[in-house]
């Protein structure tokens, strides 16, 4: 599968986790898909919308949320961000590679609202993924996590888009860091998906999690900037 249709499919997954979190609030136009969520205004990548691969970059309206994601160089009537430009990153399944180094792990589905809360901490936010993970109804979604010291403590979300997979809200507790936790957790997770059909799976990285991606074989594809609406 070549990258630009990966690129595609990263994009979509994004806007689509965005439009689910985002329930009422949700946008899906032909330019943008997302969410507007007033009480996370502060959260780039929740009070968004991405414009998608083969779209063109819309101009500035109040439908639109605060945020609008899109590799054009310019969105209209909008300030870039360039500190938290993501790479999109994706990776066929059938090139996954299942000797990579990683350990026998117990993959259990902990509740949206755990997935929620260890995203919360370890993202240094409070009280603001956690309401809105909760209350996800969403039959393509699936929750996955890892126990240390019986606890959760390494946790993703996946949501089925067509046959790709979106890996989304991977995080890890702070006391739990530096074990292989999150390349475990995936492994496992991709290797499942694999067996139920679906072709890819794709992300947007962070720098912290750019680098266990790549190992894993996830390549970059394409870059999203973010263009805020000027206060």
């Amino acid at each position: 599968m070549d990258d630009r249709e990966l690129a595609r499919r990263s994009i979509r997954g994004f806007g689509e986790m965005v439009a689910t979190l985002g329930g009422d609030g949700a946008v899906r136009r032909p330019d943008a898909i997302g969410a507007n969520v007033g009480a996370a205004i502060d959260n780039h990548w929740i009070d968004a919308a991405v414009v998608p691969l083969d779209g063109a970059t819309p101009a500035d309206d109040p439908e639109l949320p605060h945020s609008l994601w899109t590799v054009a160089a310019t969105a209209p009537g909008r300030v870039e961000e360039p500190g938290i430009a993501m790479p999109c990153l994706g990776l066929a399944l059938d090139d996954l590679d299942a000797g990579a180094p990683g350990r026998a792990v117990d993959v259990e589905a902990p509740s949206l609202a755990v997935v929620g809360a260890v995203n919360d901490r370890a993202y240094g936010r409070v009280d603001q993924l956690e309401p809105l993970v909760s209350a996800l109804r969403d039959d393509r979604i699936r929750t996955h996590g890892l126990r240390v010291d019986g606890e959760i403590a390494c946790v993703t979300l996946t949501l089925a888009v067509d046959d790709d997979v979106s890996v989304q809200y991977v995080a890890t507790e702070q006391r739990a860091r530096r074990r292989g936790l999150a390349s475990g957790l995936l492994l496992a997770v991709l290797a499942a998906e694999r067996q139920r059909g679906m072709r890819t799976a794709t992300l947007q990285a962070s720098p912290d999690g750019l680098p266990v991606y790549e190992r894993l074989g996830f390549r970059r594809v394409a870059l999203l900037r973010a263009f805020l609406r000027p206060a």
